[in-house]
């Protein structure tokens, strides 16, 4: 049997392309899956009454077709609004709103001084030239305090590379603020939320975790999907124009949804992308349940620069998880800073789990890099969609919007 199209993953953009596929009409479809259920880095898991996301996600999007989408699925009145979000920065021995720069007049005053004049001295208010590099474009965006004290460390824990190395293409990810605005910002005490650039008013499951939404959206697509079914073996047919998988599926297309460097492998690591492949990296991170004896905070989640610390950031699953057991949180670390012996979060661990991947690295010439590969296999129908598939850092509306768009221009 040859299928029309063969999906690799059944994390949200495998399953968006699943379901939007078979609404239009496209059946003789499959896809694969390594792991033992469907929904990615969108998953759950439930350990000894508290809920544990792999990562935190919450719905929030500018994309009407998408809202459709899930709520088609997963209706809103089983969700609730988290209004107002509460995310904090742990700096300066103390606790800031997110971001940073927003809020600096939430500390001291003579720590808020420095802070502001290193923002008017930064390199874009001096008239210097964009950097072409993360490191220096913080420093020329924001001053050398910010980047010295909270988002260099931060990222050099997160993503475990070196900022030098690291592009300025994925910046839209970070709240953009004018100088004006961190003075505004400072002498009115008040920062402008709707500045944030995604999860301001986010919406969230009223019972379980997020896991429970990519639950309803697979629940009719489960037939179409092998599961335990890791990609070991790619080859394409020149004869027939036809892709095998593992030996056993055949496909005229080919939608990859995971990460390249994997599908490299399995593909007998081909010639003619070896240097692009070398751009194409990710990393993996642990997440981490701990249980704690009280939690005087009221926060959704907190981010942890500091160095001395082995996780980036921890997420207090009581405070917006309703059914989930009080006084619990889980943490991510990379997964090469993580010491299971040596966790610095103060609380009993109970569970630890380490994703496969977690985030494409956006090392400098990645973007170009995988545009080269996306063009080259796009004469042999092998297509890469979301996340990994495209090796962006798309937050998951993203990746169910450029998901429907594919399946739409079929």
């Amino acid at each position: 049997m040859t299928y029309d199209y063969i999906i690799l993953g059944a994390g949200i953009t495998g399953l968006t392309l699943l379901k939007k596929m078979r609404q239009k009409g496209i059946v003789n479809i499959l896809a694969l899956e390594a792991e033992k259920e469907p929904g990615g880095l969108c998953r759950s898991f439930y350990v000894d009454g508290h809920v544990v996301d792999i990562g935190g996600h919450f719905f929030q999007t500018k994309f009407k077709d998408v809202e459709d989408f899930i709520f088609a699925s997963f209706p809103k009145e089983k969700m609730y609004k988290i209004d107002p979000r509460i995310s904090k920065i742990s700096i300066e021995g103390m606790d800031v709103d997110y971001p940073l720069e927003s809020n600096l007049w939430q500390l001291p005053v003579e720590k808020q001084i420095k802070y502001l004049i290193s923002v008017i001295r930064n390199g874009e208010a001096l008239g210097k030239p964009e950097p072409k590099n993360y490191e220096e474009w913080i420093r020329w965006k924001l001053g050398d305090m910010i980047c010295d004290n909270y988002l260099l460390p931060y990222n050099i824990k997160l993503w475990g590379v070196t900022p030098a190395e690291m592009d300025v293409d994925w910046i839209y990810k970070i709240p953009r603020v004018e100088v004006e605005e961190v003075l505004r910002y400072s002498l009115e005490r008040q920062q402008d939320v709707e500045k944030y650039p995604c999860h301001n008013r986010p919406y969230y499951p009223t019972s379980g975790g997020y896991g429970r939404v990519m639950e309803a959206v697979a629940k009719d697509e489960l037939p179409y999907i092998k599961l335990n079914t890791k990609v070991t073996d790619l080859k394409y047919d020149e004869t027939t124009k036809e892709w095998i998988v593992n030996n056993e599926f055949r496909a005229k297309n080919i939608i990859n949804t995971t990460p390249w460097p994997d599908l490299y492998e399995a593909m007998g690591k081909p010639v003619e992308i070896k240097e692009y492949i070398s751009k194409i990296k990710y990393n993996k991170v642990v997440v981490s349940l701990f249980e704690t004896d009280d939690n005087p905070t009221n926060y959704h989640w907190r981010y942890r620069p500091e160095m001395t610390e082995q996780h980036h950031r921890e997420l207090y699953i009581s405070n917006f998880v309703k059914d989930s057991k009080n006084y619990g949180v889980f943490t991510e670390t990379n997964a090469n800073r993580f010491d299971a012996d040596r966790v610095t979060f103060k609380g009993r661990n109970l569970f630890n789990y380490t994703t496969p991947a977690a985030y494409p690295i956006p090392l400098v010439g990645r973007t170009a890099a995988i545009t080269a590969i996306l063009d080259f296999f796009k004469p042999k129908h092998l297509y890469g969609i979301g996340r990994w598939g495209e090796h962006q850092h798309h937050n998951h509306d993203v990746c169910i919007k450029h998901a429907l768009d594919f399946v739409d221009a079929l």
